[in-house]
């Protein structure tokens, strides 16, 4: 099983990298994907609908909104229950799970320890388990996760932004967490000429500059899902090279 992880600042195309990623690793099937970015556009860009997030599910629960049997059952049973039940997507090649955005105040704690749970409990049975981090740091200090394979780094032509890599690299390795290789993905709009700045202002290579594409445009400003995009689609060509180059 490998773990992969798109992290990046808001804006820069890690959601759609990581929906675009999928569907060129459906042949590796099943896949384990995972929504952690409260934004929820994942589940629009992969198809899943008529699920409801972990966030959902825990504020039926502390509204007492669930079914009365349901109800008779201890609070950790109630949440294991509904989760299989009602937050697992499963599509052709893939199950899907949401964290969802808070519906009730305080932290994040609860629902982002259950999504810890969920994925040191089910990944054993994936072949890849992917995530789409939320935009900035505070997903590694929640450690969703303790151990990834690959971190996919996304970027676009601003200083922030390559400042963001840093600070990355740095909470790792304050945090402990493990991982085999940090990749650096420039989207569209990075210029050819200045990718080189990455190197030099991170030590890190930029290992594939992702292509303008107007279908994936068009799908976006739509809401539709991604297994609409055409076997010419540049994205998913781009994507696939990455693939078949990095053997994953």
């Amino acid at each position: 099983m490998k773990k992969i992880i798109s992290a990046g600042r808001g804006g820069t195309g890690k959601t759609s990298f990581i929906a675009g990623l999928s569907f060129v690793l459906r042949d590796k099937s099943p896949l384990l994907i995972i929504d952690a970015d409260p934004d929820e556009s994942l589940s629009h860009f992969l198809g899943a609908e008529n699920f409801k997030t972990i966030s959902e599910v825990l504020f039926d629960i502390k509204e007492k909104k669930v079914r009365e049997e349901v109800e008779k059952l201890t609070l950790p049973e109630k949440i294991n229950y509904l989760i299989q039940q009602e937050a697992i997507y499963e599509g052709d090649f893939f199950d899907f799970i949401s964290l969802g955005v808070k519906w009730s105040e305080g932290c994040y704690c609860q629902p982002n320890n259950i999504l810890k749970g969920i994925i040191k409990r089910l990944e054993k049975n994936y072949n890849l388990v992917l995530i789409d981090s939320p935009a900035g740091l505070e997903h590694i200090n929640r450690r969703i996760t303790t151990d990834l394979d690959y971190l996919f780094i996304l970027v676009d032509p601003s200083q922030k932004s390559l400042e963001s890599i840093g600070r990355f690299k740095k909470l790792l390795q304050e945090l402990k967490i493990k991982f085999k290789e940090i990749f650096i993905v420039a989207n569209f709009r990075y210029p050819e000429d200045k990718l080189y700045l990455i190197e030099k202002e991170t030590g890190l290579a930029c290992i594939i500059k992702l292509p303008y594409d107007k279908e994936v445009e068009e799908l976006a400003l739509k809401g539709e899902p991604f297994y609409k995009l055409s076997k010419n689609s540049l994205f998913l060509k781009k994507i696939k090279e990455l693939v078949e180059n990095l053997k994953l």
